[in-house]
């Protein structure tokens, strides 16, 4: 129940299902490279860097990590307000990406890239940045809410039709999306709150929490779970380690007879066959502990 009510939340059904059925091939721009085809090769006899690049200038990969190209900030928060890091692109602006295993789970993007609707499974989500409008919710119920845009498109917060926030988002000095809390958002009285932490421009963990309103002054702890992102040396996405701590009655996370927290589960996801913009398309999520699983998931990109 408690995932249940943290995956509705958060819209992050994309990587949740068993892959029983045939994975479909990936269009052109997903088709999977080896690392070997990702390297830049080395002009040894003229003693400088040459890199590899495509017809189009954006798809250049330079042969230096501290010159590769970086998404705009507000893209990144668009995506992370919204879903994963595990979804974000490593350097170029997609259209529309799709996550198949049991099922198949697709979002869109505007063409500044920011997320502009989502199918997850019958979860439903549309932005419409031109009435600040949010809908959201299952097939034949969704709920509309009222955005709070900056100057740069990003989300700052959102009201519902009785004029209360349900929605508020926290930034650094540098502009990066760091928290957002969601307060009684989709008609339910659970508060939810996701931290993001950052290390040289990479998201590097994420802190989720999430609480029932027992009343005015009370709130129950029903979810404490962080996230580990972790890269390889070209800075394409490799592993997350996601780890859901066990509460005890009162809220509290257990700590074992060896001064531990306690977990609940634990899901390790081995992503690879990245493809020409370095975009991971094939992933294994294995699941330990309470509810244990292996998922194998396929992901089709079309660029913008």
């Amino acid at each position: 129940m408690k995932n249940y009510i943290y995956l509705l939340l958060l819209s992050i059904f994309l990587l949740t299902g068993c892959d029983d059925k045939k994975n479909s091939q990936p269009s052109s721009d997903a088709t999977p490279t080896t690392n070997q085809n990702n390297k830049v090769n080395t002009d040894t006899q003229n003693g400088k860097d040459t890199s590899i690049t495509n017809s189009n200038e954006n798809n250049t990969i330079n042969s230096s990590n501290d010159n590769k190209l970086q998404l705009p900030t507000q893209v990144t928060n668009s995506y992370l307000f919204h879903t994963e890091p595990e979804l974000l692109p490593n350097k170029k602006l997609i259209k529309q990406q799709t996550i198949q295993s049991s099922d198949k789970k697709s979002i869109n993007y505007n063409n500044q890239g920011y997320v502009k609707n989502y199918d997850l499974e019958g979860l439903y989500g549309e932005i419409n940045y031109d009435t600040a409008k949010y809908i959201y919710g299952m097939k034949d119920t969704r709920n509309s809410y009222d955005i709070t845009f900056d100057e740069s498109k990003n989300i700052i917060g959102m009201k519902n039709s009785n004029d209360e926030i349900v929605a508020i988002s926290e930034f650094d000095e540098q502009g990066r999306l760091v928290e957002t809390t969601l307060s009684n958002f989709a008609d339910n009285n659970i508060n939810f709150t996701s931290k993001i932490i950052y290390e040289n421009d990479l998201v590097e963990q994420v802190l989720y929490n999430a609480y029932v309103k027992m009343d005015d002054k009370k709130q129950l702890p029903v979810l404490v779970r962080e996230k580990d992102v972790i890269y390889n040396a070209d800075k394409q996405l490799e592993k997350t380690i996601t780890r859901t701590f066990k509460l005890s009655a009162k809220g509290e996370v257990i700590i074992n007879d060896k001064n531990e927290q306690e977990l609940e589960s634990t899901e390790t996801c081995s992503y690879s066959e990245y493809n020409q913009n370095n975009d991971w398309t094939k992933a294994v999520c294995e699941t330990t502990g309470n509810g244990s699983s292996k998922i194998n998931l396929t992901r089709t990109i079309e660029y913008l």
